[in-house]
């Protein structure tokens, strides 16, 4: 449990609480956030309380630090993220729920480190790259060349033959 990202619940006296704090360099710099190398994010927590358990809020906004697909080389990309997620004491029962975080009697809050992570990992794009042009050179030079050789194998006669029967039966069926 991270003590940084532990959000006290139960000794909030009046709702909805807000809570608000900045994540750095360093909360990327763990072993197990493999995907993002660092960032700058703004994260915002209101809880509210719902009967005998409470709702959570969370939003990040900021910019976070990756490594380009194409070039490897870093990649600042803006995110803004939102989530709602209830919080309830453990009542023995076992829930399937991902919207739902269980609290055990000794605890007296949540860890939000894990969720906050996933949250800002969602909200990356599917490819993360530059802008055209803004590739590394070298990297791109070097891409470029396995591309070229790519079509000159496919254009070389290094064809294995039993493929010419395949290809005849094709022709003959669209002709």
């Amino acid at each position: 449990m991270s003590e940084k990202y532990f959000f006290e619940l139960k000794s909030i006296e009046q709702f909805p609480h807000t809570e608000s704090f900045k994540i750095g360099n360093e909360f990327f710099a763990t072993d197990d956030k493999q995907e993002i190398e660092g960032g700058d994010l703004s994260v915002s927590v209101t809880a509210k309380r719902l009967g005998e358990g409470f709702s959570l809020d969370i939003s990040l906004k900021g910019k976070v630090t990756v490594l380009c697909d194409r070039c490897l080389n870093p990649l600042d990309i803006e995110i803004e993220a939102t989530d709602s997620v209830r919080v309830k004491d453990f009542d023995g029962m076992e829930y399937d729920d991902d919207d739902l975080l269980v609290m055990q009697v000794a605890e007296t809050g949540v860890d939000l480190e894990w969720r906050i992570y996933e949250m800002a990992s969602l909200a990356l794009p599917m490819q993360k790259v530059h802008k055209d042009g803004e590739c590394d050179k070298k990297m791109t030079d070097i891409l470029n060349g396995y591309a070229d050789t790519g079509k000159e194998s496919k254009d070389s006669d290094d064809i294995d033959p039993r493929w010419d029967a395949l290809k005849a039966l094709k022709d003959r069926i669209n002709n």
